[in-house]
């Protein structure tokens, strides 16, 4: 059988019954929270300075400034005010990093296709040994070394290409 849990009625609690449960939850000292939603989906209260509350707040304020504009009036931010954001946020140096992976993975299975001597060779290049060391640790002629490895750049580029 169900149990009906009677609930009171009323106003909620005054802003100083607030300030009181929170006075009492971080050790008696009044100190700003925020609300941070956690991996799991839970809303967790964190307690802050007053500088890094200001800021989250301006952040927020921000976000749904931006947010409003673009849907309230069907008018997309201008991609100046969008590159200022990613810079403040640091976005830019994420999508950098990410385009950076992509091209060393290509870059690499690109190297994979060479030939075994001319992969060998361009990893020597990669190593930063010149083409007269090349030439003397595969017991070659440098002209021999040189037109191998300018060849082998020219095939990299056109798998790059593709």
């Amino acid at each position: 059988m169900r149990q009906l849990v009677s609930r009171a009625r009323g106003p909620p609690p005054s802003r100083s019954a607030r300030i009181n449960e929170r006075l009492e939850r971080f050790g008696g000292k009044y100190v700003k929270t925020i609300k941070i939603k956690d991996y799991y989906g839970k809303y967790q209260e964190i307690p802050v300075d007053d500088r890094l509350y200001d800021e989250w707040q301006a952040m927020q304020q921000e976000e749904n400034r931006l947010h409003k504009r673009e849907v309230y009036h069907c008018f997309a931010a201008d991609h100046e005010t969008i590159d200022e954001l990613a810079f403040a946020t640091g976005v830019d140096d994420m999508i950098d990093e990410l385009i950076r992976k992509e091209e060393n993975r290509r870059l690499y299975e690109s190297i994979e296709k060479l030939t075994p001597i001319q992969r060998r060779r361009i990893q020597m290049v990669m190593d930063n040994m010149s083409y007269s060391d090349i030439a003397r640790a595969e017991k070659k002629n440098v002209a021999v070394i040189y037109r191998s490895i300018e060849k082998s750049f020219k095939h990299l580029r056109r798998l790059l290409t593709d």
